[in-house]
């Protein structure tokens, strides 16, 4: 396991999450409105009632792929309560439930074995790098294989959003990242990936992340606190 050696600057809540969750929603049901480019949204609206047995859940998908799952991811999970399933999101976007989420390396071998057939590898001084200065080119194709892919965020099956339990942060976070063909875009939380994405579904940027930190303040993002942010 490769380690950050950095603190993911996650400092949210389930409480976090449902209001950046709202925002989201409240906002994407406005922006769509005579846009159709934009497509379905990516976040549906979560369920009232709550989820009685999702921590067991969570501990049984733990047990099932062998990691722990990140503080971020799990606080997700309890605001949020994703039903998607795998195949039910060959053709779009949206987060998969606890219990589907599995590896790459399971729910797209064919992914997994183009990676490794073209395998890239990075130096930690590149590797680590993260916000608006990172190279959409780095990439370590060994990783992909046992990534837990936990939804999509384009049409493409390979537009996948992945952990990388091989890469943690010092507060325990897990690498997080959205595959692309053209390149990959890593954040070192869950949190800070889905603070990015918000931005890109609510219709702000016609590219993928990453955003500057500076573009985040006063839109949904705010509302899932960060703390020392190191990366612009």
């Amino acid at each position: 396991m490769t380690t950050n050696a950095r603190d993911s600057g996650y400092a949210g809540t389930p409480v976090h999450w449902r209001d950046f969750l709202s925002c989201w929603n409240r906002e994407a049901k406005q922006t769509r409105q005579g846009r159709a480019d934009l497509g379905p949204a990516l976040i549906v609206k979560d369920p009232d009632n709550p989820d009685v047995s999702l921590s067991s859940r969570i501990r049984a998908r733990e047990r099932a792929l062998g990691v722990e799952l990140p503080r971020s991811y799990v606080h997700f999970l309890a605001a949020a309560r994703p039903d998607g399933t795998w195949p039910g999101l060959a053709r779009s976007t949206g987060l998969l439930s606890i219990d589907a989420i599995d590896t790459v390396g399971h729910l797209d071998p064919e992914g997994a074995w183009i990676a490794q057939a073209h395998a890239l590898d990075t130096d930690d001084e590149l590797y680590f790098v993260y916000g608006v200065n990172q190279d959409d080119a780095t990439m370590r194709s060994r990783y992909l294989g046992d990534a837990i892919v936990v939804g999509k965020y384009g049409d493409s099956l390979y537009e996948q959003i992945v952990l990388f339990p091989q890469v943690r942060t010092s507060d325990g976070e897990m690498e997080a990242a959205l595959l692309g063909w053209a390149g990959t875009f890593r954040a070192p939380s869950f949190a800070e990936l889905m603070r990015q994405l918000s931005y890109q579904d609510l219709g702000r940027a016609d590219h993928v992340p990453p955003y500057a930190q500076t573009l985040l303040v006063g839109t949904c993002a705010d509302r899932l606190p960060q703390k020392d942010v190191w990366w612009k």
